[in-house]
């Protein structure tokens, strides 16, 4: 079986590493290989991530689950993962699911890069 196509990006601006995510649903079919690049990542030594979700009108269990994943690890290494350009669906469910007080939430990447 062959593993499901995730399309995003990935950039880094100073110490932070950028995902895009350019998928319209992170769902299970797209969550195992989320999960392999967050794990990627912080094993190239990335402690800094934000996962920019402005594309992304659909989220399920297994998409917040993954992003919680994240942050375990990285809080395991003093790291930390943020989440920015959430649409209001999106949101709300973060909200529904406590996650608002988990993660920081930053309208724009520009608002999170100066969070830093």
């Amino acid at each position: 079986m062959s593993e499901a196509q995730f399309d995003y990006s990935l950039t880094r601006q100073s110490d932070t590493s950028i995902i895009k995510v350019n998928e319209l649903r992170l769902d299970r079919s797209k969550t195992p290989v989320f999960k392999t690049e967050l794990l990627r990542l912080i094993a190239s030594g990335s402690k800094k991530i934000l996962v920019n979700l402005e594309k992304v009108n659909s989220i399920d269990s297994s998409g917040l689950g993954a992003l919680t994943f994240g942050k375990r690890q990285l809080d395991e290494i003093g790291g930390e993962i943020s989440v920015c350009c959430l649409q209001e669906k999106v949101l709300s469910l973060f909200r529904i699911a406590a996650l608002d007080r988990v993660f920081p939430i930053f309208d724009t990447v520009e608002d999170a890069l100066k969070s830093e």
